[in-house]
């Protein structure tokens, strides 16, 4: 028996998939002076992510319960076990180029993408299938432009 891959959440389809577009143009930029805007556009995007992450869903909410679900404990986008949402964003949530092209790295207090990141590194199905940091760089080395003045 296989498990169900489609998430139970609509949103959780749609969660973070303006980010590959915001950490491109980022990456892409060869122009300082446009640099912090762009930083700034990956980051707004990011923090809606993070929201999300942290956002119970209905599921993790116990109407019967007298303690008040504030912030979500879930491992993925729609729960705790990987669907096909979690496939299509994870890939292009490892952004390692960022920090090597932009010294640049995803906010620690970003507490649900870290959360979200670090269960998706604990699974292999993720791990072996993502490229190695250093293959990500090489593939990027003629796509990521150095800031020029």
């Amino acid at each position: 028996r296989y498990l169900k891959l489609s998430p139970k959440h609509p949103e959780s389809n749609t969660a973070g998939m303006d980010i590959f577009a915001k950490f491109s143009a980022f990456i892409k930029n060869s122009r300082p002076e446009a640099n912090e805007a762009l930083e700034r556009g990956l980051l707004k995007t990011l923090q809606k992510l993070d929201e999300y992450l942290n956002s119970p869903l209905p599921d993790e909410i116990d109407e019967n319960s007298m303690e008040d679900i504030t912030v979500s404990t879930r491992k993925f986008l729609d729960g705790n076990e990987m669907t096909l949402a979690d496939c299509n964003l994870l890939p292009k949530l490892h952004i390692v180029v960022a920090k090597k092209y932009r010294n640049f790295e995803i906010p620690k207090e970003m507490t649900g993408v870290w959360r979200y990141l670090t269960n998706a590194y604990s699974r292999d199905e993720f791990t072996n299938t993502c490229p190695g940091d250093k293959e990500i760089e090489i593939a990027y080395s003629d796509v990521a432009k150095r800031l020029t003045k």
